[in-house]
């Protein structure tokens, strides 16, 4: 039997970790929050999704991921807060309905909730403790001895707090150089990036199949997707086209690491 090659900092013996980081000093760090991903995928497809990918690239680029985090964002910008036309005037089309109610009817929860948490995270500072959680984080993988960090927000409200996060890191004399990997670059021109349909369902399928199940969804396409921002998954989610913004991702992420050390 082939052994596992292990990339997360986290099951790495001390040696192994050593050998790993000085063939090439690149850390990952995967960014996903718990949020409705609609019925026929996991509620943590986001930092499921960023940690996958994280491992693909250390295996095929080298480096090691460290372990994702899904925690401390601000909750006002959930799919259980935003999917509702009444409060989001920049949802598309297909979102004619309050799909809040909802999906909190399914998950057996109350609106009310969430509406409370976000007013509870505002209070914190809205994004600030975010952003300094970041920031540690930063400094303590540079301080691991990493000379590189490739973060993957897998949320897309988190790019934003992210890249103040590198802002304020590299302002307090952080040394590794910083790249965030976004899901719109497969595809600068928009045709990149939802909310759990055709774009991040087909990387579900392609890095992790089990965790997939198209057949919560039906096969009557007039019914909407509750919670489900763009192309419909039924019709153009694929494991082929998964694999098609995983290469992307690959190059992109190789040619950041080139750059950052070829100075």
């Amino acid at each position: 039997m082939k052994k596992e090659e292990i990339v997360e900092y986290v099951r790495l013996r001390p040696r192994e970790l050593v050998k790993r980081r000085e063939e090439m000093p690149v850390a990952y760090i995967g960014l996903g929050v718990l949020e409705w991903h609609g019925f026929h995928n996991p509620l943590g497809l986001d930092g499921i999704k960023a940690n996958r990918i994280a491992c693909l690239l250390a295996k095929k680029l080298g480096g090691v991921v460290m372990p994702p985090q899904y925690w401390g964002e601000v909750r006002r910008d959930l799919c259980e807060m935003v999917a509702d036309p009444a409060v989001s005037k920049w949802l598309p089309a297909e979102i004619s309905c309050d799909h809040t109610m909802k999906i909190c009817s399914a998950m057996k929860l109350k609106k009310n909730d969430f509406e409370e948490d976000a007013k509870r995270s505002a209070s914190f500072g809205e994004w600030e403790l975010y952003e300094n959680l970041l920031l540690r984080m930063f400094f303590q993988t540079e301080t691991l001895g990493f000379r590189a960090i490739i973060t993957l927000p897998g949320h897309f409200p988190l790019i934003a707090p992210a890249a103040r996060a590198v802002e304020k890191y590299e302002r307090q004399g952080g040394k590794a150089r910083i790249f965030i990997l976004e899901d719109h670059m497969y595809a600068p021109d928009g045709r990149s990036g939802d909310h759990a349909a055709a774009f991040e369902t087909s990387l579900m399928m392609a890095l992790c199949p089990e965790l997939v199940d198209m057949s919560e969804l039906g096969e009557d396409l007039s019914e909407p997707n509750i919670g489900v921002i763009g192309p419909d998954p039924r019709k153009y989610a694929g494991v082929k086209f998964g694999n098609q913004i995983l290469n992307r991702f690959e190059e992109i992420a190789h040619n950041f690491i080139k750059s950052a050390f070829s100075s």
